[in-house]
């Protein structure tokens, strides 16, 4: 079994700059998706809209976001990998001082329903 996390953030509202960014994700670095999956994210998905990103984290049941979080701070390539990030990236106009992705909340499933 696992969890899902799904998460928004903005981006740079410029065509290159998008364009950037999403070359840097058709091939992350090597490190960050070690580092990913070390702390129990099985998979994770970006998708877009014009400017505004959604992402989808799927965990092992035991992943600690706090952890992660910590561990990542720690990490020196991960630190340079969201330092280049942050080129592209801009907070929702939803999103707390001095984060970046936050979790949307789930409105609907239709497993829930009869």
């Amino acid at each position: 079994m696992s969890r899902r996390f799904c998460q928004a953030l903005d981006l740079v509202d410029d065509p290159a700059l998008i364009e950037e960014y999403q070359q840097h994700h058709r091939r992350i670095w090597p490190e960050i998706a070690t580092h990913l999956r070390q702390y129990g994210i099985e998979d994770m998905e970006i998708y877009r809209l014009g400017n505004r990103l959604m992402m989808v984290m799927e965990t092992t049941d035991d992943f600690d976001g706090g952890l992660f979080e910590r561990r990542s701070l720690e990490n020196p390539k991960v630190g340079e990998w969201e330092a280049l990030m942050w080129k592209y990236q801009r907070p929702t106009p939803w999103t707390p001082d001095g984060e970046k992705w936050v979790e949307m909340k789930r409105i609907f499933s239709l497993a829930e329903q009869p």
